[in-house]
């Protein structure tokens, strides 16, 4: 069996130059480190299936033309099919936020019509943290790491927010309070990501 890493590494790098990127701008919109993306160009080590498949989509090609020792990808259709991807998973995520909200309100309509009451409008509290993280959730291949990391404060702000507005009688505003450690842990994670 043929062995295809020299063949992955050495199409990797090519095509990082024919998109005219530094192996630092590739990092960053993959949120991985400069030192990764060398040692798969220089085929010390090759990414994971699911980055492989994140790269050819980023360049517009297959898995197939990634192992071929004559890939070669028109610019333009790498152009277009990178921006239709983007577009797509876009609107994938929008789709996914209003399907929270859209979840949220018939149950809370639902309940409305069948207590007369308006008790669970803390759902709609609630649907603010989620939104976020389906947004994230889906969006993760398109977003750049510093969007991620302001999507990461959002989603933990927007639970404590929940949380107190959820148990205002039991629960004082010192909650917040946790969110600083854990906003220390979130900008950690975020640069340690770049040393990956």
């Amino acid at each position: 069996m043929k062995d295809v890493r020299p063949t992955i590494s050495k199409n990797l790098a090519m095509l990082r130059k024919e998109k005219g990127l530094t192996q630092a701008e590739l990092a960053e919109k993959l949120n991985y480190s400069d030192k990764a993306i060398s040692r798969w160009e220089h085929g010390d080590t090759l990414p994971d299936v699911n980055v492989l498949c994140e790269l050819c989509d980023f360049y517009g090609i297959t898995l197939n033309d990634l192992a071929d020792e004559d890939c070669k990808v028109k610019e333009e259709e790498a152009v277009k099919y990178s921006k239709e991807m983007k577009t797509y998973k876009l609107w994938r995520s929008i789709l996914s936020i209003s399907i929270v909200w859209l979840f949220v309100t018939l149950i809370f309509t639902y309940s409305l019509a069948i207590t007369g009451k308006a008790d669970l409008w803390i759902l709609f509290v609630w649907a603010v943290p989620v939104s976020i993280i389906a947004f994230y959730i889906f969006g993760k291949s398109f977003l750049n790491s510093l969007t991620r990391f302001i999507l990461s404060s959002c989603i933990m702000w927007t639970i404590l927010a929940s949380i107190f507005v959820s148990m205002l009688k039991y629960v004082f505003w010192q909650l917040f309070l946790i969110g600083v450690p854990l906003e220390l842990i979130i900008f950690l994670t975020y640069k340690m990501k770049k040393y990956k």
